[in-house]
């Protein structure tokens, strides 16, 4: 499935990302730096730039002429990474793979978390990836992992409902749980120990975040 990868400026530990074709590459503002720390892709895999620029400026970023920019008002709403999931949304892609989108500042850590769950909203599925890091957003749903999986699952609500939920084939199991108050570390770092798992919400929306081995 084609899916729109985007690379913003927070903490980057990835050396390679794969591109497959018909992918679509954005990158959002100073993610530029990020984008060139990587080995296996050139100038020319990136699609589309967008931002500010006001932390970092375009006439300092050597960019391939197939590259569209997107140079957006300063005095904006939203984020240089929302705009990115807007413009990948506009042009039809529903998988998102996001990069540099955590650390450095706790606000922008928070508001891409909240991307997450907007795309989500929109039918649309997204994954933050870092380092020993997969963060999603499940809604409504069951998502499955198979008995290779190895490390730990982190879940955490996010919203004011979030219902029946169940985490099964970890260390720890829930069934039917109600985790609806987001003032417990209940669902923080549970295990995987050799069998197929699964966690489902049937009403509201869950953070999950894979930290694997």
């Amino acid at each position: 499935m084609k899916k729109c990868i985007i690379i913003a400026a927070g903490e980057f530990y990835e050396e390679k990302i794969k591109k497959e074709k018909d992918d679509l590459l954005i990158v959002a503002d100073a993610g530029y730096d990020n984008f060139l720390k990587l080995k296996n892709l050139s100038l020319d895999d990136i699609d589309i730039i967008i931002g500010d620029f006001d932390s970092y400026q375009l006439s300092d970023m050597k960019l391939s002429p197939k590259t569209r920019i997107i140079e957006l008002n300063p005095i904006k709403n939203d984020s240089d990474t929302f705009d990115a999931l807007v413009e990948g949304i506009n042009l039809g892609y529903k998988e998102f793979y996001l990069y540099g989108v955590l650390g450095k500042r706790i606000e922008h850590t928070l508001g891409n978390l909240y991307c997450l769950a907007y795309l989500k909203d929109l039918g649309c599925n997204g994954y933050i990836i870092e380092k020993n890091k997969v963060l999603r957003v499940i809604s409504n749903e069951k998502i499955e992992f198979s008995k290779k999986y190895k490390g730990y699952i982190s879940i955490y609500p996010l919203g004011g409902t979030c219902e029946h939920v169940t985490a099964s084939g970890f260390k720890y199991e829930l069934k039917d749980f109600d985790l609806s108050y987001m003032q417990s570390t209940l669902g923080l770092d549970n295990e995987f120990d050799g069998r197929p798992a699964s966690i489902s919400v049937e009403k509201g929306m869950l953070l999950v975040i894979y930290c694997y081995k």
